[in-house]
């Protein structure tokens, strides 16, 4: 008689862990050859071992264990196989679609950042930053990903009591510990709105894009530029949209430590 394998043995042979072996028993997907009925220890035949690889070898291609029980029934008739295979087929497809698409997007955003990279390199302007008074609206984030939502919300709340002619400004400051303020204001008079006062800068930076760009992305490369001439952005971050479709980043620096 063969010399019967041990769950754990089994285990090792194939890279398919004791915990999904007893899952594939209670499926009825691999049986033990026998069981002790006092001790529960199971006991594979050496056989046994491709049929185990079989099933991990359909579950690495994606197929689920309801289909994978039929692709393994010996009774499998042509129709089912055929129906069984297009269905992985149809999902594959729908997976290299979303893939794509989302290749499409890194791709996208990686064009964007390096030539958000390069526009800073080239406007990059160390110096002072004057002092603002803005008409705002504002709110509270807790972290950094609630920014863009919270400032495209003031944003538009701020645009409907603006004309198209009149500036935005951002306002992102993080100088708290439990929280992020957010505020869009503008330069021009508008009642009804906050009057916020932003302190003048000895020392700051401003970069320049000729159109909107990712912002998160924009502060990266800002960052990485300041990094290289051993600064840092630090205080009330400004981002500035004007008329003419350009917006400028500002920020105050100074140097580490």
């Amino acid at each position: 008689m063969d010399h019967m394998l041990r769950i754990g043995e089994i285990a090792r042979g194939t890279g398919v862990s004791r915990r999904m072996l007893r899952h594939w028993e209670q499926l009825g997907l691999v049986e033990p050859a026998s069981t002790d009925p006092m001790t529960g220890y199971r006991r594979y035949a050496p056989s046994q071992v491709g049929r185990v690889r079989a099933v991990a070898s359909l579950r690495a291609l994606g197929f689920g264990l309801d289909a994978i029980g039929d692709l393994l029934d010996g009774n499998l008739d042509e129709r089912r196989l055929v129906d069984l295979l297009r269905t992985r087929e149809q999902e594959l497809v729908a997976q290299v679609d979303e893939a794509s698409r989302r290749l499409a997007e890194v791709r996208s955003r990686l064009a964007a950042f390096e030539k958000g990279r390069n526009t800073v390199m080239s406007t990059l302007d160390l110096a002072p930053l004057p002092a603002l008074r803005l008409w705002s609206v504002r709110a509270s984030v807790r972290d950094e990903t609630e920014i863009p939502d919270t400032a495209r919300r003031l944003r538009r709340e701020l645009r409907d009591r603006l004309g198209d002619d009149d500036a935005v400004v951002l306002l992102y400051d993080g100088t708290a510990d439990d929280a992020i303020v957010v505020t869009a204001g503008t330069p021009t008079p508008v009642d009804g709105l906050t009057v916020v006062d932003v302190a003048a800068v000895d020392e700051g930076v401003a970069v320049t894009f000729d159109a909107p760009p990712d912002v998160a992305d924009a502060w990266i490369a800002l960052d990485a530029a300041l990094a290289d001439r051993g600064l840092r952005a630090t205080g009330v971050y400004r981002q500035t949209s004007a008329p003419d479709g350009t917006v400028t980043l500002q920020a105050q620096v100074r140097r580490p430590g």
